[in-house]
């Protein structure tokens, strides 16, 4: 209380002293609700069993995650470098003229995070209507399941 009375004293306003915040704020990214409830089902389920590693006990294969910001469609994208070095990203967000969960899927190797800005996508995403894959409003986990199963197969590929 005397550290709180010695802020008070000085005239500095003190807000929130417990770190807690409102449920609307929290893990608020900018992504919206449909692209974060992706995110999550792909955290929890995104572990590529074919590159297990059994001498070191863990999964070779990293899958890297970014911020994705298009104006209004607000989302992620993953990244997953294969055995042969070839980069896979995924984009996925919420259209801006519905309400779908949409993905574009293009290869392009980068050390930083690719954004709208320096993705080259060549004929993969023109404009607002070209997209990979899509699902209705609510399929976080449709899209989550064809996100790692697109993973999945990048990874392989690199195995034969």
């Amino acid at each position: 209380m005397q550290f709180i009375h010695c802020y008070l004293q000085y005239g500095l306003i003190i807000k929130n002293l417990n770190k807690m915040t409102n449920l609307e704020n929290y893990l608020e990214d900018g992504a919206n609700y449909q692209s974060r409830a992706t995110l999550m089902f792909l955290q929890r389920d995104a572990s590529i069993e074919e590159s297990w590693n059994k001498e070191y006990k863990t999964y070779d294969a990293e899958i890297k995650v970014a911020r994705w910001e298009n104006c209004r469609e607000q989302g992620y994208v993953v990244t997953l470098r294969n055995k042969n070095r070839e980069q896979l990203n995924i984009a996925f967000f919420e259209h801006r003229n519905s309400d779908s969960i949409c993905s574009i899927k293009w290869q392009q190797e980068s050390i930083n995070t690719l954004t709208i800005d320096n993705a080259k996508f060549g004929d993969v995403y023109k404009d607002k209507y070209y997209t990979s894959h899509s699902v209705e409003y609510g399929k976080a986990f449709e899209m989550a399941e064809w996100i790692i199963k697109e993973l999945t197969e990048h990874w392989v590929k690199s195995l034969d």
